[in-house]
C-alpha cells in the first residue's frame, strides 16, 4: 500500500505543477489583455485610432483563461458549489458524496474531451478562423480547451482518489487544499 501511496504522491505532484503552469498562463493572459485594453483606450482617446483586434482577441482569450485555470481552481477548492446541504452531513458522507460527484464529473469530462478534440481537429484541418475583422485562427483557442479539459480530468481523478483515501483514513497524501 505504501508503494502505491508514493506513486500517487509523485503523480499528484507532477499534476499539481502542471495545473500551476496552466494557472500562471491564465494569469499572464489576464494581465496582457488588461494591458492591451488599457493601451487601446489611451490610443483611442488621445490618438484616435481604432484597433480592430482588441475586442476580438479579448473575447477569444476568455476561453484559455478559463480552461487553463480549471484544474488549479479545483486544487484550491475554489469552484462555486453549494454547501448548505452537504456541509450538514458527516465527514464520511461528505467524502462519499465527493467521490460520487467526482466520478460523475470524470464521465462528463471524458465526453467534453472527446468533443473538444473533434472541434480542435476541425479547426486545425479546415483552417477555421474567427468571424471578426482579424480572422484569427481558432486552433490555438480550441487546443486550450483540450489541454485544460485534460488537466481538469486528471486533477478530478486525483480529487476522487483523495476522497477514497480520506475514507480509509489517509488524509495527508495528495495536494488538495480543503
Amino acid at each position: 500500500m505504501e508503494q502505491i501511496i508514493l506513486i500517487l504522491k509523485k503523480l499528484d505532484k507532477i499534476s499539481y505543477n502542471i495545473s500551476r503552469i496552466g494557472a500562471v498562463i491564465s494569469g499572464v493572459l489576464i494581465a496582457l489583455i488588461a494591458l492591451m485594453i488599457f493601451c487601446y483606450i489611451i490610443n483611442r482617446q488621445f490618438i484616435g485610432y481604432t484597433w480592430l483586434f482588441v475586442e476580438e482577441w479579448a473575447g477569444l482569450s476568455m476561453v484559455p483563461m478559463t480552461y487553463l485555470a480549471l484544474a488549479y481552481t479545483l486544487r484550491w477548492n475554489q469552484h462555486i458549489y453549494v454547501d448548505a446541504l452537504v456541509g450538514r452531513f458527516s465527514l464520511k458522507t461528505q467524502n462519499i458524496i465527493g467521490f460520487l460527484v467526482s466520478l460523475l464529473s470524470l464521465i462528463i469530462l471524458g465526453f467534453i474531451i472527446e468533443r473538444s478534440v473533434n472541434w480542435f481537429m476541425y479547426t486545425w484541418i479546415d483552417h477555421i478562423a474567427s468571424l471578426g475583422p482579424m480572422r484569427t485562427p481558432l486552433w490555438p483557442i480550441t487546443i486550450s480547451i483540450v489541454v485544460g479539459s485534460v488537466m481538469y480530468f486528471i486533477d478530478t481523478f486525483f480529487f476522487m482518489v483523495q476522497k477514497v483515501l480520506n475514507l480509509i483514513g489517509r488524509t495527508d497524501v495528495l495536494n488538495f487544499h480543503e
